[in-house]
């Protein structure tokens, strides 16, 4: 929806610097496709409304670390393929992978030939292949 539209757009920093240390954003959100940040390398995951209501007011938010899996991205979209048909093709092959509960991190030479928003739609996706979250690193 529009809100993870401004979180791309607006909102997410990539990285900031606080007294001259460097961290990376993260986002913790409301919603299962809270996950399309993923997509530009900020860790985001959707989360239930009391945990995000703690973590609003300051308090910390604990979790397992789920197992990464690796999916590797090679070449170019074909003529005529568009972003939806990467992205049917992509989450058909991780819900046959078996990735539910776990962090898919997609890596490899074809990550650099997508756009932002063709790795957003993957990121997006999480829920349906059953990840916790899609990352581009």
């Amino acid at each position: 929806g529009i809100v993870h539209k401004v979180n791309l757009e607006y909102l997410a920093r990539g990285v900031f610097q606080h007294e001259g240390v460097l961290y990376p954003d993260s986002l913790v959100g409301t919603d299962s496709h809270t996950t399309m940040i993923n997509g530009m390398g900020v860790c985001g995951w959707g989360v239930g409304g009391i945990e995000a209501e703690a973590v609003m007011l300051g308090q910390p938010m604990s979790m397992v670390l789920p197992e990464v899996v690796g999916f590797k991205l090679t070449g170019v979209l074909p003529g005529g393929a568009t972003s939806t048909d990467l992205v049917l093709t992509v989450t058909q092959a991780l819900r046959a992978a078996g990735v539910v509960g776990k962090f898919v991190e997609f890596y490899g030479s074809g990550v650099a030939e997508l756009s932002l928003a063709d790795r957003a739609t993957i990121s997006n996706m999480a829920p349906e292949y059953g990840a916790t979250l899609g990352f581009f690193p």
